[in-house]
Parts: C-alpha cells; sequence; structure tokens
C-alpha cells in the first residue's frame, strides 16, 4: 500500500520579513536611462543606432563616466557584453571609439566579451553555461545584442517567448546582474506614441521590462525616451551620432529641435468623428480606421481629457460648443491597464 506525499508549499513571509534594499543603494544604474538590476529592452526602429546605444552604456557603467556626458553611473562594475552580429574587429573598432571619446584607455575598461560563435537562449546547454559565465565574472550588466540572432524560437509565440523571457528573469533574480537586450522594432511604426507595443514579436516583450530605451527618428531627427517600471520615465530627447576623426559616438544633439507629441491618430479620430452625423462606437472608429484596441484607447481618452471628444450613450462624438447633451462618461472605458 503506496503513501501519498503531501506537496510542500511555497515559502511565504510577511512584509516586514521581505529582504530590504540597502539605504546607502541607488535605484539607478544609469541615472534616468537604466534602474538598477534591471531587465529590459533597447529597442528602436531600423538603422537607429541601438548597438552605438548599447555600446555607450558598457563603456559608462564600466568607466563610471556619465553615459551620453550627461547620466551618472553611481555604481559602476564589470559588463559583459555578446554581439552576436558585429565581427570582433569592428566590435574592436567602435569600442576605442567610445574610450577615446570618453578618455579611457581601452586596455583599462572592464568590459568582457563573450566570443563563442553562437549563444542560443532557447538551448538548455547555452543557458547553463551563460549562468556560468555570470557567476564566474559577476558582471554588473549583461548585453545581449540582437535578440534575433539569440535563439530560433517564433517571437510572435507568445508561449515560446514567455520561456526565453522566464529564464532571464531568472537569470537576473539569481546573479543581481542587470540585463539589457537589443531589439528591433517593425517598420513604419507610429511618430508617437506605443513604442512598447511597435516591438517586433509578442507584447510579453514589452510587458517583461523593468527598464525601456526606446531610438527613433522623427521629422528626420533621433529621438531617445526612457520607460521604468518603478521610476518616473524621460521625456524624450534628441542624440546624433557624431563622427569626428577620431571615431564616432552618440551624444545629445547641440540643438534639439521641439518635439511635436500629436499622433495622428487622434487627427485620424476627430477628421473621422467629424464626417459622421451620428456619434460612432469605438468598435465603428477601430474597424475604420484599423488601429489596434490599446492604442484607440489611449487616443480617445487623451481627446476625451483634452475636451475634444465626448462620450454619448450611442458612442463617441466631437465636443460641441457649449454643450448641453447629457454625457456618459463612463471611466472604465477609458482605463487602461498601468504598467
Amino acid at each position: 500500500m503506496s503513501s501519498t506525499v503531501a506537496p510542500a508549499p511555497f515559502p511565504v513571509v510577511r512584509p516586514c520579513d521581505l529582504r530590504a534594499v540597502a539605504t546607502s543603494s541607488t535605484p539607478w544604474l544609469i541615472d534616468q536611462l537604466w534602474t538598477a538590476q534591471a531587465v529590459g529592452i533597447i529597442g528602436g526602429t531600423p538603422k537607429s543606432y541601438k548597438t552605438w546605444m548599447a555600446l555607450e552604456m558598457a563603456v559608462s557603467v564600466a568607466s563610471g563616466s556619465a553615459c551620453l556626458a550627461s547620466f551618472a553611473v553611481p555604481s559602476p562594475g564589470p559588463v559583459l557584453l555578446y554581439a552576436a552580429e558585429d565581427s570582433e574587429s569592428a566590435l574592436r573598432s567602435r569600442l576605442e571609439s567610445l574610450a577615446q571619446h570618453h578618455r579611457l584607455d581601452l586596455a583599462h575598461l572592464d568590459i568582457r566579451v563573450i566570443t563563442a560563435d553562437s549563444l542560443r537562449l532557447d538551448r538548455t546547454t547555452d543557458q547553463e553555461r551563460l549562468e556560468a559565465t555570470l557567476t564566474l565574472h559577476r558582471p554588473v550588466l549583461l548585453i545581449l545584442d540582437p535578440l534575433v540572432r539569440l535563439h530560433a524560437i517564433d517571437e510572435n509565440a507568445a508561449g515560446e517567448i514567455a520561456a526565453l523571457l522566464g529564464y532571464l528573469r531568472i537569470l537576473q533574480r539569481k546573479t543581481g546582474t542587470a540585463i539589457a537586450l537589443v531589439h528591433h522594432a517593425r517598420k513604419n511604426v507610429p511618430a508617437n506614441g506605443g513604442a512598447g507595443y511597435s516591438l517586433r514579436g509578442s507584447s510579453d516583450l514589452y510587458a517583461w521590462v523593468d527598464s525601456f530605451l526606446y531610438l527613433r527618428r522623427h521629422h528626420g531627427q533621433l529621438m531617445l525616451s526612457a520607460e521604468h517600471r518603478s521610476a518616473s520615465g524621460a521625456e524624450p530627447f534628441a542624440l546624433e551620432l557624431a563622427n569626428p576623426e577620431s571615431g564616432p559616438y552618440l551624444k545629445l544633439a547641440s540643438t534639439a529641435p521641439p518635439v511635436e507629441s500629436r499622433d495622428p491618430l487622434l487627427e485620424q479620430i476627430l477628421a473621422l468623428l467629424g464626417q459622421s452625423s451620428e456619434p460612432r462606437t469605438s468598435e465603428s472608429i477601430r474597424s475604420t480606421l484599423q488601429v489596434r484596441n490599446q492604442r484607440l484607447v489611449q487616443a480617445l481618452r487623451q481627446l476625451s481629457e483634452q475636451g475634444k471628444v465626448v462620450r454619448l450613450s450611442q458612442g463617441y462624438a466631437l465636443q460641441p460648443i457649449n454643450s448641453s447633451l447629457p454625457l456618459m462618461m463612463e471611466s472604465t472605458s477609458l482605463r487602461v491597464a498601468p504598467r
């Protein structure tokens, strides 16, 4: 007669018994750009200098010098880097250029480069080797560039990408290393809003990040924005790739043109409602404009807050001047789940 073994319960503690962060530590790995021990993504449209941004972060964290000459690195330390697309000579050339710009000696820069021909995050053997490498070198930042070259799974399959991201989250918690993935955005993304949802592949990628840097071109100007799970985001600011004789490097643009914050979707909604004799439901608007529900909800909320549209019992309409129409302002219909 076999005996049944009771399952072991999960460990549980009271909030006061949870591990506390030392008061002397800082929430930032790079001020305003990357939180301490964060997992995240450096994303962007094609040719938006994502790798240059990742290497600028690597040099800054390894040396303690300000990133982009503006953002402090409170707790510098070793950086581990795997560059799947650059040859060793090309990578060295980039790092030499950045080191010279930061007035550093490349030989004394604490960046360790993984030189394996391939690294596959979806293979158990490579996962184990990567963890062993982090345990040996104890970096404060791991950069993997780019994600698409580090696996053979379907990035649009939520289950497959969630398993890969789950491994990286566990790796971060085990080692305390911040992890930055370089990842591509889809082509022809909107000029404003929804940056995280423009990343190529499953929306699990955006949901996973603690820190998210996004590069894109807007009216010919390269812009960088930052979002964080546990800190305030940074407003978009302008960058440019300087190319002096000593070698290229990213820098804040000397003259940053004003950033247009107007989403073209807002104008499309206003134009559609202006052409309609009757209020339009959100489903009707979404079907006509062929836009994701998430973006539409955000746009309708913004227009409502600006007093340009109203929600009536039959749907949405332009806000009439001196209107006395009965409104049905259902706050839940415009609510977006917080990140």
